[in-house]
């Protein structure tokens, strides 16, 4: 699904993210069933590899074309903004789209990255 220009998957891991498969037996601990959650689909409809980027994590992979994902990003539960956007506030997602790459600015405090088949790739808390 994934394919890295660079480097290999240990080399590339972005500071505090937890691979699930490294995660070990435990399962990923639930978040809050009141919060709300947000869910970003992306799927590289294009002809060339697509790199998502993840803000301010430094996750990057390529997409490879038809591939997909989904960025999920959970916000407070019970506050009256549960996301804290910066350009426009309370808003769960930011884009920047850029020739060959997507950047992503997630604002919960929880953001999953999912493939295709909804499995957890990456969290970070």
């Amino acid at each position: 699904m994934f394919w890295r220009r660079l480097g290999t998957p240990e080399a590339d891991a972005a500071p505090g993210a937890v691979p699930v498969e490294d995660a070990g037996a435990l399962p990923p601990e639930p978040w809050d069933p009141a919060a709300p959650v947000a869910r970003l689909p992306i799927r590289n409809e294009g002809l060339r590899p697509l790199e998502l980027f993840i803000e301010p994590y430094c996750w990057s992979e390529w997409l490879e074309p038809g591939a997909s994902v989904t960025v999920v990003t959970v916000g407070e539960a019970g506050a009256e903004r549960p996301w804290t956007g910066t350009s426009v506030p309370d808003e769960p997602f930011e884009l920047q789209y850029l020739a060959d790459m997507l950047v992503v600015w997630p604002y919960g405090d929880l953001v999953l990255i999912l493939d295709a088949a909804g499995n957890e790739l990456y969290r970070y808390p």
